[in-house]
C-alpha cells in the first residue's frame, strides 16, 4: 500500500514488514485514512516475522493523534503476541513539539522496541 503525501497528510507505505509515515498528518476526515491503514498493517503483522513502523511527522492534530495510538496499540500489541517489533520516532533537532510528542507515545508502548532518533 503506498498513500501520496497531500498537504494534509502524509506520505504512508506499508510492506515487507515495513511502515513509513512521513509528512504532516492532518487531513479533514481521518476516517478516509484510519480504516485502509489500520486494515493494511493488521493484515502484514499477522504475515511477517518483524514489523518496523518508522515515523516522520513535522506536524499532527488532535484526531490523528487518536490514530496513532490506534496504530501503536496494534503494533504493540502484536509485540506482545511474540513479533519483533520496532518503532521508530525520527524527529528534526529543532523540532522540540516532535520530540515530546514521541516521549509521550513510547511511555504508552509496553512491548515493541521504541526508538527516538534525531535527524
Amino acid at each position: 500500500m503506498k498513500i501520496a503525501a497531500t498537504s494534509r497528510s502524509p506520505f504512508i507505505e506499508i510492506q515487507d514488514g515495513h511502515c513509513l509515515i512521513k509528512g504532516e498528518c492532518y487531513p479533514e476526515d481521518i476516517s478516509e485514512l484510519s480504516g485502509p491503514i489500520m486494515k493494511e498493517i493488521g493484515d502484514a503483522l499477522s504475515r511477517v516475522e518483524s514489523f518496523v513502523l518508522e515515523l516522520e511527522l513535522y506536524y499532527f492534530n488532535s484526531s490523528s493523534a487518536k490514530l496513532l495510538f490506534d496504530i501503536f496499540d496494534a503494533v504493540d500489541e502484536a509485540a506482545a503476541d511474540g513479533l519483533d517489533v520496532q518503532i521508530k520516532w525520527n524527529y528534526r533537532s529543532d523540532d522540540d513539539s516532535m520530540q515530546e510528542a514521541g516521549e509521550d507515545f513510547m511511555e504508552d508502548v509496553e512491548n515493541a522496541t521504541f526508538i527516538m532518533q534525531e535527524i
